[in-house]
């Protein structure tokens, strides 16, 4: 099954998570909530008077940085995504037209979009990154809308998380990332061990009846660093990580601990700006600057 498919299934509830008023009672820990303040309080420091989104879900982000002046316009794959957007962005006083279906892996659709809407001074891809194959080929889609000297936000599932999971995700991680150059012999030794001593069984595997759970589609997790290096490579420059979605324990251990404690040991973690978040944090972004 697709991505699109995937969120197609999820538009009508998508934006019970940036509900303040669910902060608590969410099931799933509502990391995006603070994504949106992150990205809020980059624009602003940046000093965006405009921003494109490749991937706009629901618009819950785009309507609400739309709200406060900015000029918006975004685009996403699900087609029912997009019928929410665009009535999001119409309940907000803002023009439900701004948002188009398309993909954003499609270079001619891409450049189509572009013509239409113009340069801006930010661009940003949340929760993106994880469903397309070609990273080069997408960051130079985000390239494409932005102005000489324009801002870059970027999210991606961070990788660097899995050395504090202890489970499937280390496991991986170490095999297929850290001893990639490493002979077979050894690191089916090093495999047995991390067997005997991680919980590979978890996490559970997301899956759907329809067949296009989050774990279903593709949706990678990225090395921050190998990511730069491709953000970089574009022309981009004053590269900076900004991490969010904190664990103050190791995921299993969660059940352990109070459902409520836990939450709020989450949420006083979230904004804690330092190098903790490369291993605290599963999502980050990465802001950088256009070249002039």
């Amino acid at each position: 099954m697709s991505v699109a498919s995937h969120y197609d299934g999820s538009a009508s509830t998508y934006g019970n998570q940036y509900d303040p008023e669910q902060l608590w009672t969410n099931e799933e820990y509502p990391s995006n909530f603070f994504r949106l303040q992150l990205v809020q309080r980059l624009l602003a420091e940046f000093g965006s008077t405009s921003v494109y989104e490749l991937g706009v879900g629901d618009a819950s982000p785009l309507s609400t940085i739309g709200a406060t002046g900015i000029r918006v316009a975004g685009n996403d794959i699900s087609p029912e995504m997009v019928k929410v957007a665009q009535a999001n962005m119409q309940a907000r006083g803002l023009e439900g037209s701004a948002i188009s279906w398309l993909d954003a892996q499609d270079a001619t659709a891409l450049e189509t979009e572009r013509e239409l809407r113009g340069e801006f001074d930010s661009v940003m891809a949340l929760g993106v990154i994880p469903h397309v194959a070609d990273d080069v080929a997408f960051v130079a889609g985000m390239d494409s809308f932005l102005r000489p000297g324009g801002q870059l936000i970027l999210q991606f599932r961070n990788s660097m998380f899995s050395m504090f999971t202890f489970n499937r995700l280390t496991k991986e991680f170490i095999l297929d990332e850290l001893l990639v150059d490493v002979s077979d012999k050894i690191r089916n030794v090093v495999a047995a061990d991390l067997d005997a001593r991680l919980a590979v069984d978890k996490p559970p595997v997301r899956t759907r009846p329809t067949g296009d759970g989050y774990d279903e589609i593709l949706s990678r997790f990225h090395n921050p660093f190998e990511l730069a290096e491709v953000v970089k490579a574009q022309g981009f420059s004053d590269l900076k990580f900004h991490w969010y979605n904190y664990h103050p324990a190791y995921p299993m251990l969660a059940e352990q601990i109070d459902a409520h404690e836990y939450r709020e040991a989450q949420i006083a973690l979230e904004h804690e700006g330092t190098w903790r978040g490369m291993f605290l944090c599963s999502a980050g972004v990465i802001e950088a600057v256009k070249n002039s």
